[in-house]
């Protein structure tokens, strides 16, 4: 799917929000924007559509962010779902089941 973020972008992303904090706060205001900064566009036709356009999740975050700690220790699982075989659920990506906001 064309509105996946890759596996690049997946792993940026999480390395600029376990070390930047002004990436960090641009991201909270902004997500697509600071999506855009690392490498993903969501095609124009697919914005606000769940289930194609993954910034949906990262604009009802619950509480915020979670700590750069949090991020920076979980970044290996949150990354797991890449390396998931073919037809495997988990191979859909980490917007199933991403947690990044600092509430649950």
């Amino acid at each position: 799917m064309a509105n996946r973020l890759t596996k690049a972008v997946a792993r940026a992303l999480l390395d600029k929000l376990a070390t930047d904090d002004a990436f960090r706060a641009r991201f909270e205001r902004n997500a697509r924007a600071a999506l855009h900064e690392v490498g993903h566009d969501t095609p124009a036709g697919d914005h606000g559509v769940r289930g194609r356009d993954p910034v949906l999740n990262f604009e009802e975050l619950q509480g915020g962010l979670a700590s750069k700690e949090t991020i920076a220790a979980n970044t290996d699982s949150l990354m797991a779902g890449y390396d998931a075989p073919a037809g495997d659920a988990s191979a859909l990506g980490m917007f199933d089941r991403f947690t990044i906001c600092a509430t649950q």
